[in-house]
């Protein structure tokens, strides 16, 4: 799974949800109400072995016509983005939180998750050569 699929699945779940114009990377000439969709960072770890942790860290911003429906908007966005999926698979958001900050509200959502590493290839059988000898 990468960065962009998530961003990806965020933004359309917003558009699907709201039906309002949402912006990823490119956000010139922005029609208001919208949404634009940040990666903050994004984080690896390996846990053990093959199996490995990770992060991804999203700030939605919501830009409002009127500036009064900002808490309705945190509301719903606290149950539109607590799942999104991708090729059947779920993906649950947490750490949600929300800030209104010249007067943009600010969404913040977490999507963690593990991955397993496929096993290298590696020679399954060698040859073995064996001797014996009675007494």
């Amino acid at each position: 799974m990468d960065s962009e699929r998530l961003t990806h699945a965020v933004m359309n779940k917003l558009k699907t949800t709201f039906g309002w114009k949402v912006y990823g990377k490119n956000r010139q000439g922005l029609i208001e109400p919208c949404f634009i969709v940040l990666l903050l960072n994004a984080a690896h770890g390996r846990i053990q072995g093959r199996r490995y942790q990770q992060s991804h860290s999203f700030d939605v911003h919501y830009f409002s016509a009127t500036n009064e429906d900002f808490m309705d908007v945190a509301s719903q966005l606290l149950d539109v983005l607590e799942w999104v999926e991708i090729d059947g698979m779920k993906f649950r958001g947490t750490g949600m939180n929300y800030e209104v900050i010249d007067d943009v509200l600010h969404f913040y959502v977490d999507y963690n998750y593990h991955v397993m590493r496929a096993k290298e290839p590696g020679i399954k059988m060698g040859q073995l050569e064996q001797e014996g000898r009675l007494k």
